[in-house]
C-alpha cells in the first residue's frame, strides 16, 4: 500500500525528532510507574513476611488488646516519657527551678521551641537503631503515632511541616530518610502540608562521636534552601521533624537556614531527646519516680 503526501512542506526530520522525544517520555513515565508499583508490592510482600501490629516493636512479644502503638503493656509502662522539661529545648531539667537547662543557657538556638516524646535511653536506642540502620522502614508508623499523640497536645499551629534532609548518597545507601517518613506521617494525620524545603549539599561526618563544639562546626552550611519555596515559607510557622535531639546543633542550623529564607518561626519535634548535658537530671527524675512508686 502506498501513501501520498500532499503537503510539500512536510518535514520528515522534525517529525522523526518529535516521535523520538514522545517515545522517550513514555519510557520515562513507564519507568517511574514501574518503580512506584514495585515499591507498593515490596511493602505488601514485607507485610506478609514481617507482619505488623502483631509483635511489640520493643521486645518482640505478641501483642494483645492492651497494646498501644504496637507496644505491649509491659514495655509501654517502661517507656521514658519526658515530663519535667526545659521550656526551650524540651530536655529533662530535674529540680532546676528556673526552667531552662544549661545547654540552652549556653547556646543561642534559632528555633523557637523544641520538644521530644522520649528520653533516648537504651530502650529507645535499640528501636531507633533498628529503624534507621536495620532496614525496618515500617517502624515509622508506630513511632510516628507516638509523635502524633504528643503533637496533638502541643498548642502550636504550624503552616507546614518539613524534615532534616539526608545527603543523597546516604539516603540512597539507607533506602529512605527516617525523619522524612515520620514527618510525612504526621503531615497526613493532621492535614498539614509537607515540603522538602532544604537539601543537604555536604556529606559531612556523622554527629554521633563529636563533642558540642565540633557538632556546631560539622553542620555549618551543610544545608541549602530550595529557592522555589521562597514565597511559600514567607512569614510562615514551620514544624521541623527529626528523629533525635542531642545538642540542638542540627535543628538549630536548619532553623537558621529557614529563617534566613523568610520563615517566621520554627518549632522542632523529635522522637527522642539525646539528653546531652541533661542526662544527670533525667537519671534523678527517673530515680524519684521509681522511689515514689515503691512507696505507694
Amino acid at each position: 500500500m502506498k501513501f501520498r503526501i500532499y503537503n510539500n512542506n512536510f518535514n520528515y526530520d522534525q517529525t522523526n525528532e518529535i516521535y523520538t522525544n514522545v517515545i522517550r517520555m513514555i519510557r520515562v513515565v513507564m519507568k517511574i510507574r514501574t518503580r512506584q508499583k514495585w515499591n507498593e508490592w515490596k511493602e505488601k510482600i514485607l507485610d506478609i513476611l514481617y507482619p505488623q501490629h502483631i509483635k511489640c516493636i520493643f521486645c518482640g512479644e505478641e501483642l494483645n488488646e492492651k497494646a498501644i502503638n504496637d507496644t505491649c503493656e509491659k514495655c509501654f509502662k517502661e517507656l521514658p516519657f519526658l515530663e519535667h522539661i526545659c521550656s526551650r529545648c524540651g530536655g529533662p531539667i530535674g529540680d532546676n527551678n528556673d526552667g531552662i537547662c544549661q545547654n540552652c543557657k549556653a547556646n543561642n538556638f534559632y528555633f523557637t521551641l523544641a520538644r521530644s516524646v522520649f528520653a533516648y535511653n537504651d530502650q529507645l536506642v535499640a528501636v531507633i537503631h533498628k529503624y534507621k540502620y536495620g532496614d525496618k522502614r515500617y517502624l515509622y508508623e508506630p513511632l510516628g503515632r507516638f509523635m502524633c499523640d504528643y503533637f496533638s497536645t502541643w498548642e502550636i499551629s504550624p503552616d507546614m511541616i518539613t524534615s532534616i534532609p539526608l545527603h543523597k548518597a546516604k539516603e540512597k545507601s539507607r533506602g529512605y530518610n527516617q525523619s522524612k517518613l515520620l514527618a510525612e506521617f504526621i503531615s497526613k494525620k493532621f492535614s498539614i502540608p509537607y515540603y522538602d524545603l532544604c537539601e543537604k549539599v555536604v556529606n559531612n561526618v556523622s554527629q554521633t562521636e563529636l563533642d558540642l563544639h565540633k557538632r556546631k562546626q560539622n553542620v555549618k552550611d551543610v544545608y541549602e534552601f530550595d529557592k522555589n519555596y521562597k514565597s511559600t515559607i514567607k512569614d510562615k510557622i514551620i514544624l521541623l521533624i527529626d528523629d533525635i535531639f542531642t545538642t540542638g546543633s542540627t535543628t538549630s542550623e536548619m532553623s537558621r537556614i529557614l529563617k534566613k529564607a523568610g520563615a517566621r518561626e520554627i518549632y522542632v519535634l523529635t522522637l527522642a531527646h539525646g539528653l546531652g548535658d541533661n542526662r544527670e537530671a533525667f537519671s534523678q527524675e527517673k530515680h524519684n519516680k521509681e522511689k515514689s512508686l515503691n512507696e505507694s
